[in-house]
């Protein structure tokens, strides 16, 4: 018997030294929404000095803030079992002393008030719940954690933030002067000046893009010049990475029509191997809209918005491989071309479903119209990456003068600069549409929006952030199914039950006449 325990605590000193070394988890839900993810991973695994988080949670918290404090404590050690050593935690209360309040105060964290309920009464307390990850002499800081459904994206963002050398630069184009970006895109812009130097460009006056810009967003674009195709041609040709947002029909909202536009950028998109067709997609895998006739409000699925659902995201690219839907709302569909300078890598992010077709004649926005397909039906291009390097579309060509708005040619305010006519290896999104991630649509489709950040996410920092944001989609739209299986479910749900009830009834009654007999 001594023999046995001895053996037995052993056994388990053993483990625990192990456990020590080697940090091994378990999680069974769907999504390990309970452990921190690859992307969370590599950012700890790859730091290559000591981070420092300060944890300043008051004692005195309420009842239910009580999970909060364990769920922070249990996603912190997990951070620093990954982090190797180089992340270090600490707990402190600020209403301990008087430094501490200032010294927390001073970092930008605040005071919030919290109702407490003891010995059947009710007061309201002051305390803190912020946290600040320091790093060398840069810091961030999370001023109220009320919440762990975000922490880790918010955690591993700031460490990437402040252990990162250079804070990368996402630059958007400005050639629609039409379209506000920063209003019409407010949302999603004022995120990504969370993790980046956010800033409008213009190039109209002879400009090329900065050189310290790593991503270009060309949203919307309308009748660009020859100069500022030459300029986004020249970022691409300096290794630059873009995201197109091009829409080839522009809608009048208030009459339901549809017109076609002059981009400018056919041309270009052509020589690097794709093309956004001048039509319209319809997908009876439609989201709903809502729509006003007189004072009647009334909401239906519509066809002119298809929902690309997760069969139709690409399942590899950590762009959309956890996404559920995403939703374009009067998109064009994308033509693949042969690109100038050789072939290049295609990935088809989003493509509608078997039963879309692309209408380029009749072009009907009405709602309530009966939606017939006048082409073949079948999945059409709705977003795609390109990787590759790229042929320069100003290849042998002269460069193109600058017009001014009279129609006079105005020397270009550029720099003397090297031109490139071939780019190193760099990576290109299009996608048929520009609404979709504009300020009313993302409050309807919120998916949107994570769709637009892991593009950005991955043109500019690789896959870094991307799995962590795409854990928080929890839209599960049910699956579109046909006419006949409608039928049955709506059969089943109806007859079912009360059919199951009688033969259960009637077997009940057999079995009991049996008994009888015998």
């Amino acid at each position: 018997m001594l023999v046995e325990v001895v053996i037995l605590v052993a056994v388990l000193v053993l483990v625990n030294l192990l456990s020590l070394k080697f940090f091994v988890r378990a999680d069974l839900t769907d999504g390990r929404i309970f452990s921190v993810s690859e992307s969370t991973k590599r950012v700890l695994r790859g730091l290559d000095d000591i981070v420092h988080i300060k944890v300043y949670f008051s004692k005195r918290l309420p009842p239910y803030m009580a999970a909060l404090r364990r769920q922070v404590r249990d996603i912190l050690g997990e951070y620093q079992a990954y982090a190797g050593g180089n992340l270090i935690i600490d707990f402190e209360d600020p209403a301990e002393s008087p430094e501490a309040e200032q010294r927390v105060r001073s970092l930008g964290i605040p005071q919030v008030q919290m109702n407490i309920i003891e010995k059947d009464k009710a007061e309201v307390v002051n305390g803190y719940l912020g946290m600040a990850v320091l790093y060398e002499d840069r810091k961030e800081v999370l001023p109220v954690v009320s919440s762990a459904v975000n922490l880790e994206y918010d955690l591993t963002s700031a460490i990437t933030k402040v252990s990162m050398s250079e804070v990368k630069t996402v630059g958007f184009l400005k050639v629609n002067p039409d379209k506000d970006l920063s209003e019409v895109y407010r949302s999603w812009m004022d995120e990504l000046r969370n993790e980046y130097d956010v800033r409008e460009i213009s190039v109209s006056d002879g400009g090329l893009v900065p050189e310290d810009v790593n991503t270009l967003v060309v949203a919307g674009p309308r009748e660009a010049s020859e100069w500022e195709a030459y300029a986004i041609d020249q970022f691409v040709m300096r290794g630059g990475c873009v995201l197109f947002l091009v829409d080839e029909m522009d809608i009048l909202e208030g009459q339901l029509a549809a017109v076609r536009v002059e981009t400018g950028m056919d041309s270009l998109l052509a020589t690097y191997g794709v093309e956004v067709r001048p039509d319209l997609v319809v997908d009876l895998s439609a989201a709903t809209a809502t729509f006003v006739s007189g004072f009647v409000r009334f909401s239906l699925p519509y066809p002119l918005w298809p929902m690309v659902l997760k069969d139709n995201l690409d399942d590899v690219s950590p762009i959309t491989n956890q996404l559920e839907r995403v939703v374009f709302t009067w998109t064009s569909s994308i033509a693949l071309r042969e690109p100038a300078g050789g072939p290049v890598e295609v990935t088809v992010l989003a493509k509608s479903s078997e039963q879309s077709w692309s209408e380029e004649r009749r072009l009907n926005l009405d709602p309530q119209q009966r939606f017939m397909p006048m082409t073949d039906t079948g999945p059409r291009n709705l977003a795609v990456l390109l990787k590759g390097s790229f042929q320069s579309h100003f290849a042998g060509r002269d460069i193109p003068p600058v017009i001014a708005d009279d129609g006079s040619v105005k020397e270009a305010q550029a720099p003397e600069h090297e031109r490139v006519e071939r780019s190193p290896e760099t990576q290109i999104v299009v996608v048929g549409n520009s609404r979709f991630v504009e300020q009313g649509y993302l409050s309807q489709y919120p998916d949107n929006r994570t769709f637009i950040l892991n593009v950005i996410d991955w043109l500019t920092l690789g896959e870094s952030l991307i799995g962590i944001r795409s854990r928080t989609v929890t839209s599960r739209p049910i699956r579109e199914i046909g006419e006949g299986a409608r039928g049955a479910v709506r059969f089943t749900a109806t007859f079912g039950v009360p059919i199951a009830v009688v033969i259960w009834g009637l077997m009940r009654r057999r079995f009991r006449k049996r008994r009888r007999l015998i």
